[in-house]
């Protein structure tokens, strides 16, 4: 299946969801409106909880990137920091649908595996509003942070329910302008004084599921590669074809593999593609499946999830 002829189905069987609901649609209703056979749905996905998790997955995707589409230039931070939750209003506000659907379903009945995803987004979107408050306020603000994350989180999810009430034209950025303000307040009547409410300890957990989740993800990618280069070695190859490869996946490796900063997707992708136009038929399969763990360890890595991982110590 192609990438847009997935997202194809994938945007009409949530349309089915949010209508009917996930337990009144049936399979028989998801390929009768994808003009499929039911053969043909388990070819592509092993069950409608499967399905469910591949909507979720592509609308959250959707999500994360509205907060940082918005290029380094765009004024100060501040400036950025209200486009970007400008962004995020308007993605939703397209995307009524979905946050129907989100609204409706009782997620955690339905997969444990939904609900694991759900809770690890909503780990990446709190460390993501706590990076930006400290660069737009500064480090002062850093005792507080996740007292604000929490408040941010809070008034924005509210408003989110009022945008899928709403049926006129979204004014976004006027109300992100809006919340950033009454931040603001909230930020300036803290005073030394005062203690925080919420600490690193009580969010530990929060922390600590990520970095589970962050180390099952480098040790299937590193167990791919040494699946593939331990196969290289058994293939009747030119010695210095089969060095190159050996060594661009080696450098894979270690670009991923950096504590010190995020992957660069150029570089990553740029060794896939070198080691994919070497046209090996016996590499297709493990090749692909090791692409479709990068692109899971890219997309967790992309939420600078090492920022959260330091405030936390």
């Amino acid at each position: 299946m192609t990438n847009e002829r997935r997202v194809q189905f994938i945007e009409t069987a949530m349309k089915l969801f949010a209508e009917k609901g996930y337990y009144s649609t049936s399979i028989q209703d998801i390929v009768d409106a994808w003009g499929i056979s039911k053969g043909a749905f388990y070819h592509h996905f092993s069950s409608k909880e499967d399905l469910m998790l591949a909507i979720i997955q592509h609308y959250f995707e959707k999500m994360l990137a509205s907060l940082t589409a918005i290029p380094q230039d765009s004024g100060s931070e501040k400036e950025r920091f209200i486009q970007q939750i400008a962004a995020h209003f308007a993605n939703m506000h397209e995307h009524k649908d979905f946050l129907q659907m989100m609204m409706t379903e009782q997620f955690p009945k339905i997969s444990s595996d939904i609900h694991h995803y759900l809770l690890k987004q909503q780990t990446y979107i709190f460390s993501w509003y706590c990076d930006r408050i400290i660069e737009v306020y500064g480090t002062e603000i850093e005792r507080y942070v996740f007292d604000v994350a929490t408040m941010l989180n809070g008034m924005i999810r509210q408003y989110m329910f009022c945008v899928f009430l709403q049926a006129n034209k979204l004014h976004a950025e006027e109300l992100a302008r809006f919340l950033v303000r009454r931040l603001d307040a909230i930020i300036a009547s803290f005073s030394h004084e005062e203690a925080p409410i919420l600490n690193k300890e009580m969010l530990k957990p929060l922390m600590e599921l990520e970095e589970k989740e962050w180390r099952i993800l480098q040790e299937k990618i590193s167990a791919h590669i040494a699946h593939l280069q331990k196969k290289l070695l058994s293939l009747s190859l030119d010695k210095k074809v089969q060095h190159k490869i050996h060594a661009a996946l080696d450098a894979l490796e270690a670009e991923l593999m950096n504590e010190e900063s995020a992957p660069k997707e150029y570089v990553v992708q740029g060794i896939l593609l070198y080691i994919e136009k070497q046209h090996i038929p016996a590499f297709a399969d493990d090749l692909a499946s090791l692409a479709k763990a990068v692109q899971q360890y890219m997309t967790t890595n992309r939420w600078e999830r090492r920022k959260w991982k330091k405030k936390m110590n």
